[in-house]
């Protein structure tokens, strides 16, 4: 078996380096409270879909004894993970009491229903009688009757009244931020700015909600429970897909309790009717302070001074993409390579919309993983289509916690009269293409863009995504081929220069890596660069290994998890990896190969993961023109000379900073927009 590390241990490591930036006091204060919100937002979607599967495996019915990844039992690993996530919450609440007193040195307060003035007390009852009080579904518990379906992306009060030795219980879902914000700033004194949580005003007002019940004491507190993620779709074959996913979604509102997370100072008794409730185990619940759902904090308002925060940096045009200029003209002349955010993401609105305007556009093709709510991408799909194009939309349907928008996406599309696709059946749709196809005097040319991100623009201005322009046949046509496999389902699917999982990009990967090992035996320069997301392939792994043990010289840029265990004697002493965790969520797939001195270069929608390699459609396309290739060069070099936001990662969860040896800090984020910034200013 090859030696790993364990994906989940290694994953949890990486939302140990999110934590690390809402610790770190270099980091604006008002953007380490932010980070303390994506390491919440992480850690649920870890219990509610690994820690969820795991609980599933480690409690089967069929005992294997199957060992994990880093040679774990199942039940074995589960408890070593439960006891990791009591860990880490009990820090996290640390460092949001640490961050909160920072915030009242600068004259920020978060205030609760017991330390309000009388005026503030008077703004939050009108507050709450204008915007609360509609949203509030107050449900009676009773020791007989089912408890109400309560859902795992909302959190509630469990309340108790009380009079004499009687007691009444009741539930008060929060209202979501959806529906409302979940911070308000209230009345304050000048030089000072105070904010309040609505489920503290909710409790301020409870006699409001309660007022025809007898009590002698009221008191409310908060929980939250996960549910298991899984999706079971129905497998009968006369029912539509979009029916399936309904029936679906729906089906997983009720998933089975993962975990209870409630108010440390709750009633024994409370606490022991929602356990009962549930069906849950007191080894599924945990307690914490008074507030969750805290992945709200990303949303937190922007109520500091500039020194608080992380200074906003424009996006840059492209020097190659000139403004009130055609895009298809630009493309045709050269491959151009875009960096998102550091580039603006409206280059690719504004090739959608000149396509959707060009009278002598004739097709367009698309793949949709996740999109944002009211999306740009979407209206420039629909006016192409109502202008006459063919348009046809690859929409995934199974883009997991993305379900309902892209359904939604779905019905805005055909309405339109987009021809929408599905994916094909045991094959998810992961790859980012459009397709564009235009009648031109020397007959049809195609202008393609390939990427490694979604096309979305909300998520465009904090993710780090690669993306290529070009109109280049050989790469056209690859991409028509892709496109109309997906439209007939009819294969093989063969392409000459994109590699498509699952039909060749694991094939080719492993020709490469082999002739990087040959290369370094035979005593040439041989190198393996790799940027990812996620590397759990154990197959990569083993490769890597034979590569770092025949004299290639292995770097790896990992964001999350990582199997791969560098730096070990006689397993991995030529292997280098590193993690960078900062302002920009890393999301972009880059391979390079030395190749006997004509380096490869692709950029990827896929991570070195066996559902990425085996079970999806996933492209990767080659960097073939030279500015481009200087520009991905440039990048991986400054990623690799991090010495500010990279960690090392020998040791799975030590998380150390790398130390490069530079006479001068570099921070590679931004670095590069210096970079670009520059390229953009000297540009003609």
């Amino acid at each position: 078996m090859t030696p790993t590390n364990n994906r989940e241990l290694s994953w949890l490591a990486f939302n140990d380096r999110v934590l690390q930036e809402a610790c770190d006091p270099t980091v604006p204060l008002m953007q380490r409270l932010r980070f303390l919100g994506i390491f919440s937002s992480n850690q649920d979607e870890f219990i509610k879909v690994r820690l969820a599967g795991l609980i599933r495996l480690a409690h089967s019915r069929v005992k294997s004894g199957r060992r994990l990844s880093g040679g774990y039992l199942p039940q074995d690993l589960l408890a070593l993970i439960s006891a990791k996530i009591n860990r880490n919450l009990r820090l996290f609440d640390q460092v949001f009491q640490d961050l909160l007193q920072e915030m009242e040195d600068q004259g920020i307060r978060v205030v609760n229903e017991t330390q309000l003035s009388p005026e503030q007390t008077l703004f939050c009852r009108n507050y709450f009688t204008t915007v609360l009080s509609v949203r509030l579904v107050p449900l009676m518990i009773t020791k007989s009757a089912p408890l109400p379906l309560l859902h795992d992306d909302h959190i509630y009060l469990g309340v108790k009244m009380e009079k004499g030795r009687q007691a009444s219980y009741a539930i008060i879902r929060i209202p979501v931020a959806g529906d409302c914000p979940r911070f308000v700033e209230v009345p304050f004194a000048p030089g000072r700015r105070d904010l309040i949580f609505i489920d503290d005003i909710i409790r301020l007002c409870l006699d409001d909600v309660f007022f025809m019940f007898s009590y002698d004491r009221l008191s409310a507190h908060t929980f939250k429970i996960m549910r298991d993620a899984q999706l079971v779709l129905d497998e009968d074959v006369t029912t539509s897909l979009i029916t399936k996913m309904e029936k679906g979604l729906a089906s997983r509102l009720q998933g089975s309790p993962v975990r209870l997370t409630c108010d440390q100072e709750m009633p024994a008794d409370l606490l022991e009717l929602l356990l009962r409730k549930l069906k849950m185990r007191r080894d599924q619940m945990v307690t914490s302070t008074r507030y969750h759902m805290m992945r709200d904090l990303m949303r937190f308002p922007r109520v500091g001074g500039p020194e608080l925060e992380e200074p906003e940096i424009p996006p840059l045009a492209h020097p190659d993409l000139p403004p009130r200029s055609s895009l298809l003209t630009a493309i045709r002349r050269r491959d151009v390579l875009l960096h998102f955010p550091y580039h603006t993401f409206n280059h690719l609105v504004d090739f959608l919309r000149e396509a959707a305007i060009d009278p002598k556009v004739s097709d367009l093709f698309i793949t949709l993983y996740r999109t944002a709510e009211h999306s740009k991408i979407i209206n420039a799909l629909a006016n192409a289509a109502r202008n006459g194009k063919n348009v046809v939309a690859v929409v995934e349907l199974l883009a997991r916690f993305d379900e309902e928008q892209n359904m939604e996406s779905v019905e805005t599309l055909q309405r339109a009269g987009v021809k929408v696709l599905h994916g094909l059946r045991d094959l998810k749709v992961h790859g980012k293409l459009i397709l564009v196809e235009r009648r031109e005097p020397g007959g049809p040319r195609g202008y393609l863009f390939a990427g490694t991100g979604n096309f979305n623009e909300a998520t465009a201005r904090a993710y780090s995504d690669l993306g290529l322009f070009t109109a280049d046949p050989a790469l056209v046509a690859d991409a028509r081929a892709i496109f109309d496999f997906l439209l007939t389902a009819h294969g093989p699917l063969r392409s000459r220069r994109l590699l498509v999982s699952p039909f060749s990009l694991r094939q080719q990967l492993t020709r490469l890596i082999r002739r990087e090992i040959k290369n370094a035996r035979a005593g040439r320069p041989a190198h393996i660069h790799i940027k990812c997301n996620t590397l759990t392939d154990e197959e990569m792994v083993r490769l890597l290994y034979e590569a770092g043990r025949a004299g290639v010289e292995v770097r790896l840029i990992v964001r999350g998890a990582c199997c791969l265990m560098p730096q070990v004697v006689n397993l991995s002493e030529n292997i280098q990896a590193v993690s960078i965790v900062d302002k920009f969520l890393e999301h972009s797939r880059l391979y390079i190969f030395a190749a006997g001195g004509q380096e490869r270069m692709y950029i990827s929608s896929a991570d070195l993961m066996t559902r990425n390699l085996d079970r999806r459609l996933e492209v990767a396309a080659p960097i073939l023109a030279e500015g481009p290739r200087r520009m991905l060069r440039a990048f991986f070099d400054l990623q690799w000379s991090d010495n500010v936001k990279a960690r090392d990662l020998a040791e799975l969860g030590g998380n150390t900073y790398v130390s490069t040896g530079l006479p001068r800090r570099v921070r590679s984020q931004t670095a590069l927009y210096q970079h670009y910034r520059h390229e953009s200013e000297d540009a003609p």
